[in-house]
Parts: C-alpha cells; structure tokens; sequence
C-alpha cells in the first residue's frame, strides 16, 4: 500500500468518526420499552395519590363541615318525602316503598300466585289431574298441541284486587294496590300479608287459606287498631279481562258474563251479548266473573254492599270480556270473604251451596227443570259406563225419544185423521174462496169446527204434544255448549264437540256464516229439510190470506240452520241430526204399521152417525160468533 492510499483512508475514518459523534442521539426513556412505561404509569399514579391525600389533608376541617351540611340535608329531604307520602297516602305512608315478591300456594285443585305488592292473587291456575296424571284442564291449544300447561283464568298484567281507603285525616283515597304488604306468616295452607299503619300496633292485614281438596281461598282482611283512623267507606275493586281458552273467542263471548245472587233470591246477570253494567243494592251473596266453562266468585256469607259491576266485550281474541266490581265491604274488625276459581260443573257448584249451580245457564223455569232432572243425569249416568262421548248422545237421543213416544204417536195419529178428512175441510174452503167479508170468515170457522165435532178430531191434539216436546229441544240447545263434559272431546272427525267442527277451511269470511264448513251443521239441517219433506204430504193446513205460507216457511228453517249452527257447538248438531233420523224412522215405523187410513175413515164415518153432546169450548166458540154476527147486522 502506497502512501497515498493509507493517507486518504485514514481521512475518510476521520470524516466517519465525526459524522457519528456530531450526530449520536440524546438519553432519552424509549417509548416502546414496556418496562418503561410501566414505570412511568406507577410514578404517574402515586404522584397522583400523594398530591390528593396532601390535599385531603390540609382541607380535612373543610371535610367535616360539608358532611354535617349533607345528613342535615338528606335528613331534610327525608322529612320533606315523609311529608309527601303522608299527604298522598295517609297512615299507610311506611308502606308505599318497598320491592315486590312473589308467593304461591297449591292444592290439587288450583295454583294461586300471589304479589308482595298489594297482596293480590295475581293468577290463578286449575292444577287438577285426570287419569293420565295430565292436567285435567288445559287451553284449547295446549290440549291438541299436547302441551301439558294448567289453564290460567287470568293475568298478573290484566288484572287487579284493591281496596280503596279513605285516610280519615287527610280525606284522600288509598288504594292498597300501591302498597308493598310484609309477608308475617307462612305455610303450605296459609299467607299473611301486612301493611305498616303508621305504627307497629296498627296495621291492614290480608290472610289467605287454601285447603287442600278445595277451589275456593279464604281471605280475611283485618283492620288491626285502624279503625278510628280510617273513614267507614271501604270498597273493594275486582278486575280482569278473561281469557280466551277455547277454540273460538267469539263463541265464548256469548256465554261469558257477570252473575250476581242477593240472600233469598234466585240469581241474576248482565246480557251475554252486549256490554252492560248495572248498579247492585247491598246484601249480595256472590258475584261471579263467568267465563265459558270456568268462573272466578266473590263470596260473602256475611253480604256483600252496595256494587256497581261492569262487563265489556273485548275486540282482542286472546281475550272475551273484561270484568268490574266495585263492593261497599265493612271497615273495621275482621272482614270474612272467599274467593273461588272453579270448572262450571254442576255438581261441584252445588257442593258449596248458595245456588252456585245456577252459573250455568240451563234455561228458564221449565228448560232448566227438564236439564237438571232429565237430560243431565241421564247424560253423567251414560258417561259413567266409560263410552265415548258420541255413543252417549246417541243412546241419550234414543231415551229421549223412547220417553216421548206416546206423546209422539198422538201427534202422528191426530195428523193422520186431519188427513183423512182434508178432502172435506177443502170443500169448505172452496165453498168461501174468494169471500173476504167477515161474516163468510164466521161461517167457514163454524163448519170446520161442526165437521171437527162430527167427525171426533181433535184440532189441538197435534199441537199439544208438540208443545210439550219443546222445551226438550230448547233445553238441549242450552245444555250441549254448556256442559264441561264435551270439553275436549272428540267423535269422527269433530275434535270439540263443545265447539264448532270443520271438514273445511276457507280462508275468508262469509257474512253470518263463519270461516269454515262444518259437517255436522250441513247434517243437521239436510236431516231436517228430509223429515219436513217427508212429513209434508201429513200436512193440511190451509194458508188463509195474509198469512205466511207455513210450508214455505218449514222448507226455508233448514237453510237458517246451515248458518246459525255453523259456529255452534259440534255436540249440539249431532244430537239434531241423530234426533231427526230418529223421527224419520219412527215415522215411517208409525205409518207403516200404527196406523191404518182405512181404519181411521171407518171410524170418522161411525162418529159422524153419533150425536155428540157440545163441548164447552165449542159452546162458547160459536156463542162468540154468533155475537160478532148480530153486532154486524
């Protein structure tokens, strides 16, 4: 190496060991280092610390001036609530704040929930068990959708129990549905609840008791040293919106209402089919929300006061109706009522006494008496034997019908006669056709009444057995979509026989028709346009002018079924059907081997020849005309 090269490099080591000392960087911490950054977190948070317990230090005297000022405050603010809650709730100001609980009790009958707040019953399930260790009664979805759930009669958020108390100081209303009640006593029969009056010895008490076996819950409610401090004007304030548990809600609306039953009187209700209310005087034993096969009751074995009760058809179909009272109770000592939530049975409603039974709307006098000593324990006798529920309504048909077959042969045999003398009675007719003055009128009712009396028929004799078979077909039209029995059952292809069935649905609805098809409805009525055919050519009733042609009116009654059956109760329809079938058959069985057309002339002819003495009836009949006719002269 020359010396030229070790002189230029040695100049350009020079120039680098320059270049790197004038451009080193300066002792800083690195930002990327964690190590650093945790140590700079910590110093940063004790600085922090120290600088405020310094501070916290030196104002320390400071410090103890503003909490004194704060509890003075809040002490103030406590006292200004206090005045508040006492303003707006009276004695019961210690009661108004609280947190809400839930308790339950549980028998093998029902399920009853209960709330801390306003120790109300805030639902109440039917927990009864059939043979299948399912629950007896379920919705009409959970049923067919073999869901196992107890029916429920009502919602926590749809309902309300209440009393309204006046404060006699402070003249304002309370409502114990705002108060938060304690629970003091508890076991698997019993709850009570309490609320704080102002001081210990001074409470409102509600004890429930269910019994084990039973439907119904006694509530007690205990005025407890508040007598004096509360005004005598005590009500009680019952609501619910009833829910939809079968298959169709408008059906059920049609059933549901409010019934009511004052001490030695029979009960009485709101309209089935329309809104309604009505103001009820005091001494009233019960008041019942009816649903369609289930009922929750107000009870009072002391009598209920002075109640207004107001029930409402609801347009949601998860629900019928809502239901209202409001009852003048007693304000002092202890107050005994019960609450009941129970099927409508028959039987389990007349255990309890009080006309309970009369729930369920079975007719009038007589349509009632023929349901509860005929149609019905002939009907329970049946169901006892195990058979399905369609045989029991055929064999029920048949011994209805066996019941009142000589009444129906009377009728039959009557026809027959007026048959057989229908060639006579129109001679008559034609004898004063075209004649409209009253006096022909007269003279044509005074020969049909003498070829009556010649001949020995009876004109009212078909029409009194018929009128005694009425109030078995009214009484059954009443029966059938009332009774638990059909609830749920099926036969062929009806699911329900307590509701409508449906081979057909048509995904629109045809006005006063429905939604669907059912068959046992186009059954019924097809049955009955056959039997009025086939009982037509039996027919001599002559149609006088102005009057409605009956024939036209028989033939066009089974188009009207066709719809007004269409939404009703399966069970019903074939009970119709099996009893029209029947009256084909008995009819043609009458015909063909009772009754003899050349007998019964025979026998016209023989009494024509006989002098027959007057009846009074037929004595003041044409004494009456004879009347009318010299008052024209």
């Amino acid at each position: 190496m020359d010396k030229n090269t070790t002189t230029g490099l040695i100049l350009i080591g020079a120039v680098v060991m320059a270049f790197m000392f004038l451009n080193q960087p300066n002792e800083q911490p690195n930002p990327t280092n964690p190590v650093s950054q945790s140590n700079e977190v910590i110093s940063d948070v004790n600085s922090t610390e120290l600088t405020e317990f310094k501070s916290s230090t030196k104002s320390e005297p400071d410090l103890e001036i503003d909490s004194t000022d704060n509890i003075i405050f809040q002490k103030l603010l406590a006292q200004k609530e206090k005045e508040r809650l006492i303003e707006n709730y009276g004695i019961f100001y210690g009661s108004v704040k609280g947190e809400e609980k839930n308790y339950f009790l549980e028998n093998d009958k029902i399920r009853l929930s209960f709330s801390s707040k306003g120790a109300r019953i805030t639902n109440a399930e039917m927990v009864e068990l059939d043979e299948n260790g399912q629950y007896k009664y379920r919705t009409y979805n959970n049923f067919f959708s073999d869901e196992n759930k107890p029916i429920s009669l009502f919602e926590k958020e749809t309902s309300q129990m209440s009393l309204t108390i006046v404060d006699a100081e402070k003249v304002i209303p309370v409502e114990t549905s705002d108060l938060f009640f304690d629970l003091v006593k508890r076991n698997d029969s019993l709850l009570v609840f309490r609320a704080n009056a102002g001081s210990p010895d001074k409470y409102l008490e509600f004890s429930y008791r269910l019994s084990n076996g039973d439907y119904d819950v006694d509530f007690e409610i205990n005025y407890h040293n508040i007598e004096n401090d509360i005004k005598s004007d005590v009500d009680l304030k019952w609501f619910m919106k009833g829910l939809s548990t079968e298959k169709l809600a408008e059906d059920e609306r049609n059933i549901c209402t409010i019934m009511y039953r004052y001490f030695g009187s029979t009960r009485d209700y709101l309209s089935e089919m329309s809104d309604e209310e009505d103001d009820l005087q005091s001494n009233i034993n019960w008041i019942a929300f009816k649903h369609k096969f289930f009922s929750s009751i107000l009870l009072s074995e002391d009598g209920l006061g002075k109640t207004k009760i107001v029930h409402r058809n609801l347009e949601d179909n998860n629900y019928t109706k809502s239901y209202a009272s409001r009852t003048s109770i007693p304000s002092m000592g202890r107050v005994p009522l019960k609450f009941l939530f129970v099927p409508n049975d028959y039987d389990i409603l007349e255990s309890y006494n009080y006309e309970m039974e009369d729930l369920i709307n079975l007719g009038g006098s007589v349509f009632a008496w023929v349901n509860r000593y005929l149609i019905d324990p002939v009907f329970k006798f049946l169901i006892s034997f195990g058979f399905s529920i369609g045989l029991v309504i055929l064999l029920l048909t048949i011994i209805v019908k066996i019941v009142i077959m000589p009444l129906t042969y009377k009728n039959y045999m009557s026809t027959a006669k007026t048959k057989v003398i229908k060639p006579e009675m129109n001679k008559i007719t034609a004898k004063y056709e075209g004649k409209t003055d009253k006096n022909a009128a007269i003279k044509k009712q005074q020969e049909t009444m003498a070829l009556y009396k010649q001949t020995g028929v009876n004109p009212m004799a078909g029409c009194i057995p018929m009128i005694i078979q009425m109030p078995i077909l009214i009484a059954v039209f009443r029966y059938f979509p009332a009774s638990l029995s059909l609830r749920h059952k099926g036969f062929l292809w009806a699911e329900d026989l307590s509701s409508f069935d449906s081979i057909l649905d048509l995904g629109f609805e045809i006005p006063f028709y429905g939604d669907h098809v059912s068959l046992f409805a186009l059954l019924m009525a097809g049955s009955t346009l056959i039997y009025t055919i086939t009982n037509s050519s039996q027919m001599t009733a002559q149609t006088q002018p102005g009057m409605p042609n009956m024939k036209v009116i028989m033939y066009f009654m089974p188009i009207m079924f066709i719809f007004f059956f269409n939404k009703y109760s399966a069970g019903l329809s074939y009970y119709y059907f099996c009893g029209n079938i029947m009256n084909i058959g008995i009819m043609w069985g009458i015909k063909k081997f009772l009754i003899d057309e050349d007998k019964i002339r025979a026998k016209i002819e023989s009494n024509k020849k006989k002098i027959k003495k007057k009846s009074r009836f037929q004595q003041r009949l044409e004494e009456v005309a004879k009347q009318q006719q010299k008052k024209r002269r």
